[in-house]
């Protein structure tokens, strides 16, 4: 059993997976001709900011309905583009034409809207992500030491552990996933490569020459629930979050999982970085991109996928997270273009710091790791005050413990927004996955006192005090479940680390 430290991120999120159902083992992928569902009433604005997603009250389905996020604007031709060049082997080619990028549903987050049409030349991506031993190899060859701090299956001069060399390379840095695609004459996928190969073109659907509501799929395989034999995650069991591996699987493997193009893993196993730098509002008014490569700077880079340690909600193929929030189960594949992608002309992200203190209602704020954790608060439900569905953390630091009755922290967030703020100590008892006990929040977890904050500009003096696990009412959206139990984190940068990239 290999074992992670878990993130608030887990904590948080663990109440939105508690409410899914779940789903039954499915057959193998086919072809899919319509969108399951209708609209459902709307729910009241999470948060209070700004109207709720459509397609019915917050966390109703287990499976994503992106019925209600059709509109007859979305209707145009399917066909378009360059041609993809010739693939290689270990790729598959994705068409040039049109897709639907985006969602409007209740499990999606506010940096998923509005859908829109993207029309992408053709291209050549991974079947599936680059694995351990090639990883290794190509650092032995480069003369480079992996620097990712959730790295694992490898030391970082690339020794590959016994029998982990099919298994994706996990825990690697953006710099480092670019270089290795720049070497082989490739580059990382733009997130909207990566989403069309997800979520297939308009060709496949219900009108192969126009875009339909049936070529809004939202998983690979299509509008099924994601399951253990779709999707390497973690799905529920009688309201309990239970991984299906714990651990990610072989490359080679997820046959059942395969996109409509042919391609492996494209949700669970490993969140995926991409090309684009992450912006909550690259989308804009919703008008088509072409070519679409994201805003040409930032810091932050986009995940999509999930992780074999994320929840059923970011096996969706919309949505959205960033290396902000950096985690282990982190990994990537590689495409080929004859298109240079365009930059989206969006305003840079500007980013401001929220500082303050944690202390413990134990006395000494002491254990293996000290998360703190920013959610934007129209992610959440102001009915419960819960994070609504597939919701992923804004911004997380990861803290040493320093021991003392109070530690310092600052967790860096776009401005602009209103968040959720918590802290989350693992105190080194957690991480028995079998039992479903997340590393995050072993310690205590709580909310900041000063919940919502509004970081209009830098904000100081947030204090968290944290409860000991199943001491009192939650800490962030929802708290955590009775009794403290907390299932692993979701990957992604993560989450737990939050990888989730986890």
């Amino acid at each position: 059993m290999r074992l992670i430290v878990g993130s608030a991120l887990g904590l948080a999120a663990l109440l939105v997976a508690c409410g899914d159902e779940p789903s039954e083992p499915g057959p193998p992928v086919q072809p899919v001709t319509s969108v399951p569902g209708g609209p459902a009433g709307a729910g009241p604005p999470p948060g209070g900011a700004g109207p709720p997603p459509a397609g019915g009250p917050l966390g109703s389905s287990p499976t994503e309905d992106l019925s209600s996020s059709w509109r007859a604007a979305l209707s145009v031709p399917a066909q378009g583009g360059e041609p993809a060049p010739p693939c290689g082997p270990g790729e598959r080619e994705v068409p040039a034409g049109a897709f639907l990028m985006g969602s409007e549903s209740t499990h999606a987050g506010r940096d998923e809207q509005p859908v829109h049409v993207v029309r992408l030349s053709g291209y050549c991506l991974d079947e599936s992500e680059v694995s351990v031993a090639d990883f290794a190899a190509w650092l032995r060859e480069q003369g480079r030491r992996a620097e990712g701090s959730d790295l694992r299956s490898m030391t970082p001069e690339g020794v590959v552990e016994e029998g982990r060399g099919d298994h994706p390379a996990e825990g690697v840095l953006w710099t480092e996933a670019h270089a290795y695609c720049a070497s082989t004459g490739r580059t990382l996928p733009t997130e909207a490569q990566f989403e069309k190969a997800a979520r297939g073109g308009c060709e496949l659907g219900d009108d192969p020459v126009s875009c339909d509501p049936a070529d809004l799929r939202p998983y690979p395989w299509g509008t099924a629930a994601p399951s253990c034999d779709r999707a390497n995650h973690q799905t529920t069991v009688g309201g309990f979050p239970e991984l299906c591996a714990s651990d990610t699987l072989p490359v080679g493997s997820g046959d059942n999982g395969r996109g409509p193009y042919g391609h492996r893993h494209l949700s669970g196993n490993v969140w995926e970085l991409v090309s684009d730098t992450w912006h909550p509002g690259v989308y804009g008014s919703g008008a088509p991109r072409s070519d679409p490569a994201g805003p040409s700077s930032g810091d932050m880079h986009v995940l999509k996928g999930g992780g074999w340690n994320t929840f059923s909600t970011n096996m969706r193929a919309a949505n959205r997270f960033h290396d902000l929030v950096m985690g282990s189960a982190t990994g990537f594949r590689c495409a080929r273009s004859a298109v240079d992608p365009v930059p989206d002309p969006v305003d840079p992200l500007a980013m401001v710091s929220l500082t303050g203190t944690v202390t413990s209602a134990r006395g000494a704020v002491a254990g293996r790791a000290l998360y703190v954790t920013a959610f934007d608060v129209a992610d959440t439900d102001a009915r419960t005050g819960m994070l609504a569905p597939g919701r992923s953390p804004v911004a997380e630091v990861r803290l040493v413990p320093d021991g003392g009755a109070k530690q310092a922290f600052e967790l860096r967030v776009p401005a602009g927004s209103s968040y959720i703020v918590s802290a989350a100590l693992d105190d080194g008892s957690g991480g028995d996955k079998d039992d479903y006990i997340s590393a995050s929040g072993s310690g205590g977890f709580g909310p900041a006192d000063q919940n919502p904050v509004r970081a209009d500009g830098a904000v100081s003096g947030l204090s968290i005090r944290m409860l000991a696990p199943g001491a009192g009412p939650g800490a962030g959206p929802g708290g955590p479940p009775p009794g403290g139990s907390q299932g692993p984190p979701p990957g992604g940068p993560q989450g737990p680390p939050t990888g989730g990239p986890r």
